[in-house]
């Protein structure tokens, strides 16, 4: 086996185990307190989720091993570790009440990754599967969920630390990740070689903004992704008319 090939065959793996590392240490932090070291490191195992998957299309070494660990990193570090730090945060004064909504996260983002995985979605999506997803995919769903937080800790608002508001979220997101809610999947669009120096300054950008005023920055980010959604739901609407 060349060296190539090795590259190849551990990297993306590696990349993996690091998002889940991320995703599972987020966790020791929420049972510290610690909320804002637990954020940084489920956004953590983001950045290593997209790496992983760039990493195995760029050296052509996806297999079906790759993909069942991904799912695995992704249901720790975004379906159990951000609904454990909302549950921590928030809605554990509600007992067995928060706790079941804290479940029901858990279990529609362990579907959709079974779903995601066996790849038995359903096939007659209202527009082009290529560039959209089926329902919210967990990395998103795990920054919609901690979007109270964001807005928490750039604002100060306390009626964002309500139980009951972060219990109909935890539970309306949950849904969402199974439902056939069509949504933008940003790596399969096509950038023309034209704007590519455009989308690279935008992209320094973000990365400044998210150094500088990285809440601030977060509820931009996940604000869009939210107006995204009511945009391709209007587009699958128009294509079913």
């Amino acid at each position: 086996m060349n060296e190539q090939n090795i590259i190849g065959k551990y990297v993306p793996n590696f990349i993996t185990l690091l998002s889940l590392s991320s995703g599972f240490t987020s966790i020791r932090f929420s049972l510290k307190g610690e909320w804002e070291i637990a954020i940084y490191l489920v956004l953590l195992a983001t950045i290593f989720d997209f790496f992983d998957g760039w990493f195995a299309r760029k050296l052509k070494s996806g297999s079906n091993f790759g993909a069942e660990l991904d799912s695995l990193s992704d249901f720790v570090s975004f379906g159990v570790a951000p609904s454990i730090l909302v549950y921590l945060w928030s809605t554990n004064v509600l007992g067995s009440l928060g706790w079941g909504a804290t479940l029901f996260f858990v279990i529609c983002s362990a579907l959709r990754l079974a779903r995601f995985t066996a790849d038995i979605y359903i096939t007659n999506k209202p527009i082009d599967k290529n560039e959209y997803f089926t329902g919210v995919p967990s990395p998103a769903a795990a920054g919609l969920i901690l979007l109270p937080l964001f807005i928490f800790f750039e604002f100060g608002m306390d009626i964002l630390k309500n139980e009951y508001l972060n219990l109909i979220t935890t539970v309306l997101i949950g849904f969402m990740m199974i439902s056939k809610i069509p949504t933008i999947s940003l790596k399969k669009i096509n950038i023309n070689q034209k704007y590519k120096t455009w989308i690279f300054l935008i992209f320094v950008i973000a990365c400044v903004a998210l150094i500088s005023k990285i809440w601030l920055t977060l509820i931009i980010l996940f604000g869009s992704y939210i107006l995204s959604i009511f945009y391709t739901i209007i587009q699958s609407r128009k294509v079913k008319n």
